[in-house]
């Protein structure tokens, strides 16, 4: 038998699933997670995966919790305004799934510590809001060849896609947005523009079941798709995208 009794039941509602099973279930399990912040997306996300078993999550993010966050950002409480959300999730976490491992970092993802960080981990799931982190978890996931799950959500819109290195067919970020951090950033954030927390669920939610494909090696992930939410008409628009052969980060060329 690959799983505990005790396991077997808290997970029985995925190991029904033939899609699961036990074995996939071990690989959740087993799984290393790392992931880039823990605010609007960042909290489904953590949810998820700590729900569904990811063994080992890694959490860092240096913002505090806030009063404006609690619109969305659903794993964090009043209780725990000023404290550092890394920390917050860490209690959440624990407090949903007492059999996981929880890893913090209070800091900021940098060049110090990126190589170190994304090195050690099964897949990476980036749930940041400044363009600087994102170009630099996509080179640093381009070189470790970590999968890497992207997404964004501001005002009702969202967008996802995965990148995955070792996958023919997948481009990177600078691929699809070769523009510089600097044009990148000029899009409207949450602060200016506001979101509602159905979008970031809605895209956490999303990230959080490609992760678990990608962790458990089943279905089809966002691969040289990029997928656009319209929460205002309901809608979702799938978007082919490829590898740039110019790429300064990923290109053969």
């Amino acid at each position: 038998m690959i799983l505990t009794d005790q396991e077997v039941e808290r997970y029985a509602r995925q190991v029904v699933m033939p899609e699961i099973g036990e074995v996939g279930q071990k690989k959740l399990l087993d799984a290393k997670v790392l992931i880039l912040g823990a605010g609007g997306l960042g909290a489904p996300v953590i949810a998820g995966l700590a729900g569904a078993g990811v063994g080992h999550l890694t959490v860092i993010d240096d913002d505090e919790v806030e009063l404006t966050n609690l619109n969305r950002q659903i794993i964090h409480s009043m209780d725990r305004l000023a404290m550092n959300k890394a920390e917050s999730a860490a209690l959440f976490s624990k407090s949903l799934n007492p059999d996981i491992q929880v890893h913090i970092k209070t800091g900021r993802f940098s060049e110090k510590n990126a190589d170190t960080l994304v090195g050690s981990h099964d897949l990476v799931v980036d749930c940041t809001d400044n363009a600087e982190t994102r170009y630099l978890v996509n080179r640093k996931c381009h070189q470790h060849k970590a999968p890497l799950i992207f997404a964004g959500a501001v005002r009702t819109d969202g967008q996802i896609t995965c990148f995955v290195p070792d996958a023919e067919e997948s481009p990177c970020l600078r691929c699809i947005f070769p523009q510089t951090e600097l044009d990148y950033d000029q899009a409207p954030s949450c602060s200016v523009a506001g979101v509602l927390g159905s979008t970031t669920l809605i895209m956490g939610a999303l990230q959080t079941a490609e992760a678990i494909k990608l962790l458990t090696q089943t279905g089809t992930a966002l691969i040289g798709r990029l997928l656009l939410y319209d929460g205002l008409s309901a809608r979702f628009t799938e978007i082919s995208v490829s590898a740039d052969p110019a790429c300064p980060v990923c290109g053969k060329g």
